[in-house]
């Protein structure tokens, strides 16, 4: 049996996994899911996920979404060290609480912004742009604890949070009045250039705002 990635390339939480994936050596079968034509619905993803969502893991039959999730199994069972996601429970409470942060509210504060355009059509809300812009703000003063976004060295924190920043970018949003946020988004691209970067999540990036700019112009 092999480790079975359920998944659609533009989708930021798949390029997630993908990333740390490269960089921590494990081997994914590599199974796309076309979101868009409903095959996350056919009865036999239904009854490996109820939840019908991507990215999701099989990995020997331990099923796993949620990508956050994932990434933290992934270095926990085949990371070669711990600094990708410390043993010690304050360093990696640390790790856990900006990868919520992603989660619940730089993420999540995207999706509100831009997929309701992407998925519908639907004019841009200015209000979920303000949120957008505040969430930005929280994260830039975040930065100012460590060299990077949970530790001083790099963690699955930043992959998820570079992923979401990279994103927003790509939509073109206006990142100058953070000032760490774009010194620390630079300093991941840099690390993760070995690992696939450019392949995975910088064409993943641009095809998901060239959707975005297509719905937007009609």
């Amino acid at each position: 049996m092999t480790t079975v990635l359920y998944y659609l390339p533009p989708s930021p939480p798949c390029r997630s996994v993908l990333l740390l994936a490269k960089m921590i050596g494990v081997e994914l079968e590599l199974k796309v899911l076309n979101v868009a034509e409903g095959e996350q619905l056919k009865p036999n993803f239904v009854e490996l996920n109820p939840q019908h969502c991507i990215p999701t893991l099989d990995d020997h039959g331990l099923v796993l979404w949620e990508s956050r999730v994932i990434l933290s199994y992934l270095v926990s069972a085949y990371g070669k060290d711990e600094n990708l996601y410390p043993k010690d429970f304050r360093s990696r409470a640390i790790v856990d609480q900006r990868l919520h942060f992603d989660l619940g509210t730089l993420y999540q504060r995207v999706v509100d912004y831009y997929f309701p355009t992407i998925q519908l059509g639907a004019h841009l809300d200015l209000t979920k742009k303000a949120k957008l812009a505040e969430a930005l703000g929280w994260f830039e003063a975040m930065l100012k604890q460590f060299h990077w976004s949970a530790a001083n060295h790099f963690t699955i924190a930043d992959i998820a949070l570079c992923v979401t920043v990279s994103q927003i970018e790509a939509f073109q949003f206006d990142l100058l009045p953070y000032p760490k946020v774009r010194a620390w988004l630079q300093k991941c691209k840099d690390e993760l250039e070995p690992h696939g970067y450019k392949e995975i999540n910088e064409t993943g990036a641009e095809t998901l705002a060239g959707l975005f700019r297509s719905k937007l112009k009609q």
